[in-house]
């Protein structure tokens, strides 16, 4: 049966790319028509790469070889043209625009232009993003793309918190960007309403099965966050290298790697899976393993130190945190890194409640503290494809808006 839509009742489809999934999601108005997740893209692990399909009554679970965002895309795209899917326009998330876009953009040859020369500065989402765009213009030539930025949720942060201490002529060059921007709008919205107030300090952890990093928010506005000029900068991730020594890189061009080379390196190499000696990438992977693999448990402990580096951080930064927020596909889904990171710091006023941790439900936001805890701690589910899906209806409502907009 076709799901052909009426021209006033448009269909918008949302692709999320992630260091190692790729989420989609395809809306009329409010409802949403088909949704799922490709898991583990080029993941190196003991579990299988699959696909989830959500529609209507129906759910289906495709088990297949992921080894990249392309291939996922081609399944994705096949899924809905194979069940009479038709799509009116499709939205992208962008994780960097590199200073060239201050909002989403529609996608033409002008914005693609500019959208390439971000690509180096996300190579695993900003590349694979790139390439889904030109996937679904030869598949769908018709159909209308816009593209929205995780970076837009930073853009004004603090010059103390973007400015790296470089030479005069290099400072507005290289600044602080911030990532996960979608994800902690959403998730700070939420916890808002929860909370049913909107004036407090919270460090909010995004962890992910592919990038990760932490964002210090006061009073509704991000005033810092673990990801620099590049996701490489911050926590730990699945196998980007994190905060890193420069001397490190500048030793290791000394010895003749190329750009190219730490590009692979530190993006792609390192992190869980460097650290492991590549038994994986995925935290909950190693979690099971840890106990007889001293170089998972390194991993494990070190992806948690970091983490408490940074809640520590900017807990001196705002003098003191009202809530803690875990989210996204580890932050919601693994209790033990929870609890390793809550663990000993009653000094902040921390108070984990293990038994409401174990059993917290991913999917609605949960309580996690004791009764007595100064600080509280969520758990609350972030939903990228819905920000995404709004920013694009004001996009498709000014079609003629284009970079630097």
């Amino acid at each position: 049966m076709t799901r052909r839509i009426s021209d006033d009742d448009p269909a918008v489809l949302v692709f999320n790319v992630g260091s190692s999934s790729l989420s989609f999601r395809l809306y009329r108005h409010s409802d949403v028509l088909v949704d799922g997740k490709c898991h583990r893209v080029g993941v190196t692990g003991a579990a299988s790469s699959f696909i989830e399909y959500r529609y209507g009554e129906s759910q289906l679970r495709q088990e297949i070889g992921l080894p990249d965002h392309e291939l996922a895309t081609r399944q994705v795209l096949s899924f809905l043209d194979s069940n009479g899917f038709v799509c009116d326009a499709v939205g992208h998330r962008f994780a960097d625009g590199g200073g060239h876009f201050k909002t989403g953009v529609m996608v033409d040859k002008r914005s693609t232009a500019l959208l390439w020369r971000c690509a180096p500065l996300a190579p695993l989402h900003n590349v694979a993003a790139l390439q889904m765009i030109e996937l679904v213009s030869r598949r769908w030539p018709t159909v209308t793309q816009f593209v929205v930025f995780d970076s837009t949720f930073h853009s004004n942060l603090p010059d103390v918190a973007r400015t790296y201490a470089l030479p005069e002529a290099l400072v507005k060059t290289y600044a602080k960007h911030g990532f996960h921007g979608l994800s902690y709008a959403d998730v700070l919205e939420k916890t808002s309403w929860y909370l049913g107030e909107s004036h407090f300090r919270a460090v909010a952890l995004h962890l992910g099965t592919g990038g990760s990093s932490a964002c210090a928010m006061k009073d509704g506005h991000s005033i810092d966050t673990s990801m620099g000029y590049s996701p490489l900068q911050g926590l730990v991730m699945n196998t980007r290298c994190g905060d890193l020594d420069p001397g490190i890189v500048i030793d290791l061009v000394r010895q003749g790697h190329s750009a190219d080379d730490l590009t692979r390196m530190l993006h792609r190499e390192s992190g869980l899976l460097g650290l492991s000696g590549g038994v994986s990438s995925d935290i909950r992977d190693l979690c099971a393993t840890m106990v007889n693999n001293p170089r998972a448990r390194l991993a494990f402990d070190l992806y948690v130190y970091r983490i408490r580096f940074y809640l520590g951080a900017y807990a001196a930064v705002m003098n003191g945190i009202d809530v803690l927020v875990f989210t996204d596909d580890v932050g919601l889904c693994v209790p033990a890194v929870r609890s390793a990171v809550c663990g000993d710091m009653d000094y902040l006023g921390i108070l984990l409640d293990e038994e409401r941790n174990q059993s917290a439900d991913p999917e609605r936001i949960e309580p996690l503290h004791m009764v007595d805890s100064k600080v509280r701690i969520l758990a609350v589910p972030n939903d990228e494809e819905r920000a995404i899906y709004a920013e694009g209806l004001k996009l498709l409502g000014e079609p003629t808006q284009s970079a630097g907009g």
